[in-house]
């Protein structure tokens, strides 16, 4: 019965280290505007355009190679934004961890990833992100979201308007 007991620890433990093996990494980016202001959310808008030019130029399906060449290339890149954006932009690239969410019907688990945090001045505006390996900006936060106004519903059920 030990021996049982042992072998099915061993047998956990195998299953365990192969689960965590290179196919679960991952490398995101997140670009943060200085605000939520209209002209520091287009800037935000803009340098997205920029970093997905830049991370299909940096791009590898080898992970390491892409890893490499975002290092490689990032102050540059940082430099290239500022002179865009006549503004700060701080680029930092380093593990994360990221927290249990959902998004887009996905669960997103609790891990620890690369991300590559774009910040436009002083980074305190409402975020884009998305997912730049293994799969491509799999996974976006730019989709738009509908919102209802309470108070609007209820002026247009008064009216019959309601839909």
């Amino acid at each position: 019965m030990r021996k049982f007991g042992i072998v099915l620890l061993i047998i956990i433990f195998v299953i365990v280290l192969f689960d965590n093996v290179e196919g679960k990494k991952e490398i995101r980016v997140r670009i943060i505007p200085n605000s939520n202001e209209n002209g520091d959310l287009l800037a935000k808008e803009e340098v997205k355009d920029y970093t997905i030019y830049y991370l299909q130029e940096a791009y590898s399906e080898d992970y390491n190679e892409f890893v490499q060449n975002i290092n490689k290339t990032k102050k540059e890149f940082e430099l290239i934004l500022e002179k865009v954006l006549a503004v700060d932009c701080t680029i930092k690239f380093a593990n994360h961890t990221l927290y249990n969410k959902t998004y887009n019907n996905s669960a997103i688990k609790n891990e620890e990833t690369l991300v590559l945090y774009i910040i436009i001045g002083k980074g305190e505006g409402s975020n884009w992100w998305g997912t730049v390996y293994p799969n491509f900006l799999e996974i976006s936060s730019s989709d738009e979201i509908e919102y209802e106004s309470l108070i609007v519903n209820l002026f247009q059920k008064i009216r019959g308007e309601y839909k």
